[in-house]
């Protein structure tokens, strides 16, 4: 496993859950495709410059703490497959939410040029070409 990509992975989360826009967008190629959750209800899924602050500034109307919890790393190649749970509280309902989630990272010269977000790991790891076993 290369702990350049794990490292990279790492650094992409603990910006995602500071809400740090900027290393986000340092972390992602100019032409990265990104599908959230969100996106897979209809928002487009082609990152384009800007997209991070607004995509946390809509996270954060919506959710009082969402943070993300990495449980466990794989990787096949230039794809590394993010395991964990999603974790927040909803601001109008006040109900806690925790769901697991895999994200599927794509690494081209040490940046993301593909984010993939899945509600089933499952899903996520044979996108990735990997299984759960």
């Amino acid at each position: 496993m290369s702990q350049e990509n794990i490292n990279l992975v790492k650094a992409f989360f603990d910006a995602y859950n500071a809400r740090d826009s900027e290393a986000v967008d340092r972390l992602l190629d100019p032409d990265a495709e990104v599908t959230t959750l969100s996106a897979r209800a209809g928002l487009p899924a082609r990152w384009e410059r800007g997209a991070t602050r607004r995509y946390f500034d809509q996270l954060d109307e919506s959710w009082a703490d969402l943070r993300v919890e990495v449980e466990d790393h794989r990787q096949l190649g230039e794809r590394v497959v993010a395991l964990g749970r999603m974790r927040g509280t909803g601001k109008a309902s006040h109900a806690e939410v925790v769901r697991g989630f895999a994200t599927v990272l794509v690494v081209r010269n040490s940046r993301f040029v593909r984010v993939d977000t899945y509600d089933d790991p499952r899903t996520a790891l044979a996108a990735a070409g990997l299984s759960d076993g």
